[in-house]
């Protein structure tokens, strides 16, 4: 009987063990990277959580199985996440990713190489290629509202793909798009001209997130507190070596071979919760959109967790 009793209780242990594992969704950028180190360098075993790395080509597949529930949580950004939960407490930001500062940006808007698009100035009623209701249109938005142009001065043509974005301008079928790095970097490379970077502001318009599924803080509160434990030892990593991580940096950030060498490796924050401050901006404009109802701060940003 002992040794049965020792048998139940080593299979509850195990069955606990297995329900505290988190499945997290990644994109193929380099915001996603500190995941990568830390599962390279063994820190989620060391924090006691069993982490899968589940790569998703596009933010439709990722955003598909957050809200069924197939992944715990993934890398996304707050247009995407606010556009996703819509006030249904599906999800929470639990941390931002990239895009503390400016400097972080990645985002540009660009000029077709055969157009005769010279400044900004140039800009005023020419359709803008981009992909809408995204963190793209709402960064061409931004970025031209704050060099003074007016909502009626802003005209954009939708091209959902960003590679056929790219081919677009650079064969002249759109005259601008806004390309997110390192396609912009490549279009540039290949004639383009760079009109305006978001990294070239003294505020931050674009950031990515951590976002944790509500169900999974309520019942994996634990192992996601150990993922960010984890995740903030990868950013240290980083941060302390950056060109001992250029090569994972290269290949899950889709650097092309060109840029390997030279392509900046960020400074990544540690977890910390997203601000206010950078929340309101993007709450505001899906708002006035139409595209979500309001949502408070509160219901959808996680501020206290990470503290725990």
């Amino acid at each position: 009987m002992k040794h049965i009793a020792v048998l139940f209780i080593t299979l509850f242990i195990y069955a606990n063990a297995a329900a505290e594992s988190l499945k997290i969704g990644l994109l193929q950028i380099e915001d996603s990277v500190p995941f990568y180190v830390a599962e390279k360098e063994g820190f989620f075993n060391q924090e006691n959580v069993r982490v899968e790395l589940v790569p998703f080509l596009s933010a439709l597949e990722r955003d598909s199985a957050l809200a069924a529930g197939a992944i715990d949580g993934a890398i996304s950004d707050p247009i995407g996440a606010l556009l996703l939960d819509k006030g249904r407490g599906l999800l929470k930001i639990t941390s931002l990713g990239l895009g503390k500062t400016s400097a972080e940006g990645v985002f540009a808007i660009l000029a077709a190489p055969s157009s005769e698009i010279q400044t900004l100035d140039d800009l005023k009623g020419v359709e803008i290629a981009v992909s809408n209701s995204t963190i793209i249109e709402y960064v061409t938005d931004r970025l031209l509202e704050q060099q003074g142009f007016s909502p009626e001065e802003i005209t954009k043509v939708e091209v959902k793909k960003m590679p056929i974005r790219m081919q677009m301008l650079l064969s002249g079928s759109v005259q601008a798009a806004t390309l997110p790095e390192p396609l912009s970097s490549i279009a540039a490379g290949k004639g383009a001209r760079v009109l305006i970077r978001d990294a070239d502001l003294d505020q931050s318009l674009s950031q990515t997130v951590v976002v944790i599924t509500t169900e999974a803080l309520n019942s994996k509160k634990e192992a996601v507190q150990s993922l960010f434990k984890a995740y903030g030892r990868a950013v240290e990593a980083i941060n302390g070596d950056p060109e001992s991580y250029r090569s994972l940096v290269v290949e899950k950030g889709r650097i092309p071979p060109f840029l390997a060498d030279k392509y900046p490796i960020a400074v990544y924050p540690a977890p910390e919760p997203f601000s206010k401050d950078l929340f309101e901006p993007a709450a505001s404009w899906l708002v006035d959109k139409g595209l979500i109802e309001t949502i408070t701060y509160e219901d959808i940003v996680a501020t206290d967790f990470l503290n725990d």
